[in-house]
């Protein structure tokens, strides 16, 4: 799961119910759909998928298509296709071979080796773990009413930071400076689709840079199976202050094809 992934699921806890719950039935709604989300976090590395990356900077738009596959416990990404134009079939037969090639390095890896790389992968994940985790304790959750969203009948919340007193972790920090709209699907507590807005300076290296008011992100998210729902599509206005400087991109990624990943590993080894 790329970072784009694991950012779109801050907003996947839910409080599921009437208009007029108790607080006993809220914190019971979100427990059940903090189960839902975790459940769907544990599921994403049993798929490989297609994933499309558009970055939009100084009025110039690019994008990259690859296949994600994971491989003996951390993702990899083979290129598609660059600015939606496939791969001429000489650099696609590279590809093949880096990747058979990457499949060979890792089996016969040390374990030092083997250990550090799936720790690098980790985290970024655990990182982002930690924003979930802490997502329900961060929020103060109101339903604003019911409504259809890409064909479910979906229960619209919206979550506002709490403020909290002491010191606070990072995932913290970042969750405290935005606040955001969910919809949720009435039958099986998975989030539909996540609007959030950064409205107070969100510290990401310190002093040195944060991300300010008026970066707003989208996610959608869809059924893959009866009972898994994942990231399908996430975009990103981002303001960025950086020391003496700011900046803006805009990032729009697709997540598609999701097949289980041993059979799509299996198919490109041929």
């Amino acid at each position: 799961m790329s970072g784009h992934q694991h950012l779109a699921v801050w907003f996947g806890f839910v409080c599921f119910g009437t208009l007029s719950c108790s607080a006993a039935g809220l914190q019971e709604i979100i427990r059940r759909g903090s189960a839902t989300l975790k459940s769907d976090w544990a599921a994403d590395m049993d798929y490989a998928y297609v994933e499309r990356d558009e970055v939009q900077k100084h009025e110039k738009a690019t994008s990259k298509t690859s296949q994600v596959v994971y491989i003996d416990g951390s993702d990899y990404y083979m290129p598609l296709a660059l600015d939606d134009q496939p791969l001429a079939p000489d650099r696609q037969k590279v590809e093949f071979g880096k990747l058979k090639n990457e499949v060979q390095r890792r089996s016969t890896e040390s374990p030092e080796a083997r250990q550090e790389r799936i720790r690098q992968y980790k985290k970024q994940r655990d990182e982002n773990e930690a924003l979930v985790l802490d997502f329900p304790n961060a929020f103060d959750f109101e339903l604003l009413g019911e409504e259809e969203m890409d064909g479910h009948q979906a229960y619209v919340l919206s979550g506002t930071p709490k403020k909290r007193a002491g010191p606070l972790s990072l995932a913290a920090k970042v969750l405290s400076g935005m606040r955001g709209t969910v919809w949720i699907d009435k039958e099986n507590f998975h989030a539909i689709q996540a609007e959030c807005e950064v409205v107070s300076p969100v510290p990401i290296y310190g002093i040195l840079a944060k991300v300010l008011p008026g970066t707003h992100i989208e996610f959608a998210m869809a059924p893959v199976t009866d009972s898994i729902w994942l990231i399908g599509e996430f975009s990103m206005n981002l303001r960025v202050s950086k020391v003496f400087f700011k900046s803006t991109q805009i990032t729009r990624s697709t997540y598609s094809a999701y097949r289980l990943n041993n059979l799509v590993l299996d198919e490109l080894m041929k």
